[in-house]
C-alpha cells in the first residue's frame, strides 16, 4: 500500500512537469505528432515508476507509415499505456469521452496530442468529432478504439457498432489487439499501483474493410472479437501456447519493448 501511494505521488508530480511540455510542442504543430511523441516518454517513465514490463507479439504485421483503426479489449486503465508503448512506431489518437476532457490538467493534454473527443449525451457533436478523426487518417495517424465502451470486470462487454462503422466509412483495415495482464497491474476501479508486472499485447493481422458494405458492420464486428478472444484466453492472458486451441491466430513472434530503434526486442531477450 505504502509503495502504491508513493508511485501515485509521483506519477501526479511527473505528469505536472510533462504537462506544459505537451502543451507547448502542441503549438508548433497542427497534427501533434511531436507533442504525441513527447506523451509517449512520459508513458515509459511512468510503466518504469510501475516496475512493469510490455510484451509485444505481431508487430511483423503492420506498416508504421499506415493508418490503422486498432480495436483492443479494455480491462485497465493500464491499457492505454500499454498500447502507446507496444505500437511505438504508430502515431495513436484515442477516441475518449468528454467526461475525460474536462479533467484539469489531464484534460488539456488531451486536447493538446488531438485525441478524438466524444460527447456522447450528444450525437451531433460525436459525428463531428469522427469527422475530425477522418482527418487524423489522412495525416498517417492511427486511431484506437475499445470497443467495449468502458472497462471490463471479466472477460468482454458487447462491443459497441460506431468503431466499425467508422473503420468502412473511411476504408481503414482494422487491427484486433488483445491485452493480458494489465488488470493485475492496475484493478479496474483501482487507482494504486502496488505491483508491477508484465502486460502483454498481441497483434491480429490487419483486417481489410474496403470492401466491406455498411451493412455488413455486425459480420465485422464479430471477425474482430473472435480475434481478439483467439489471442486472450478466459483469465485474460495471451494465448501463447502452441498446443492451445486458439493459439494458431495468435502465433506471433514475441519481444519485450524497449525505446528506440525497433519497437520489440524478436529474441524475447529482456532490457
Amino acid at each position: 500500500m505504502i509503495l502504491g501511494v508513493l508511485r501515485l505521488i509521483v506519477f501526479v508530480l511527473d505528469t505536472a512537469l510533462w504537462i506544459p511540455v505537451v502543451l507547448l510542442a502542441s503549438l508548433v504543430d497542427r497534427n501533434a505528432k511531436l507533442a504525441y511523441r513527447i506523451a509517449q516518454y512520459w508513458v515509459w517513465l511512468n510503466v518504469k515508476l510501475c516496475a512493469s514490463r510490455v510484451h509485444v507479439q505481431g508487430l511483423e504485421h503492420l506498416d508504421p507509415r499506415a493508418p490503422y483503426v486498432f480495436m483492443s479489449n479494455h480491462r485497465s486503465n493500464f491499457d492505454v499505456m500499454a498500447l502507446v508503448l507496444a505500437l511505438w512506431n504508430c502515431q495513436l489518437r484515442w477516441v475518449a469521452k468528454e467526461e475525460l476532457a474536462r479533467m484539469p490538467g489531464f484534460g488539456w493534454a488531451l486536447r493538446a496530442t488531438k485525441q478524438v473527443i466524444v460527447n456522447r449525451a450528444d450525437h451531433a457533436q460525436a459525428l463531428a468529432s469522427l469527422a475530425v478523426a477522418k482527418e487524423r487518417l489522412r495525416d498517417g495517424i492511427s486511431v484506437v478504439f475499445f470497443p467495449e465502451g468502458t472497462r471490463s470486470a471479466c472477460g468482454m462487454l458487447p462491443f459497441k457498432k460506431g468503431g466499425f462503422v467508422f473503420a468502412i466509412e473511411t476504408a481503414t483495415p482494422v487491427v484486433p489487439i488483445g491485452i493480458s495482464g494489465s488488470a493485475r497491474i492496475l484493478p479496474r476501479a483501482g487507482w494504486l499501483v502496488r505491483r508491477g508486472g508484465d502486460v502483454r499485447v498481441a497483434i491480429h493481422p490487419p483486417i481489410p474493410t474496403d470492401h466491406i458494405a455498411l451493412d455488413q458492420r455486425d459480420a465485422l464486428l464479430a471477425e474482430v472479437r473472435w480475434a481478439i478472444e483467439a489471442c486472450v484466453d478466459g483469465d485474460g492472458r495471451v494465448v501463447e501456447d502452441a498446443d492451445h486451441p486458439k493459439a494458431e491466430a495468435a502465433c506471433c513472434t514475441a519481444g519485450v519493448w524497449q525505446p528506440g530503434g525497433s519497437a520489440a526486442t524478436r529474441s524475447g531477450a529482456v532490457h
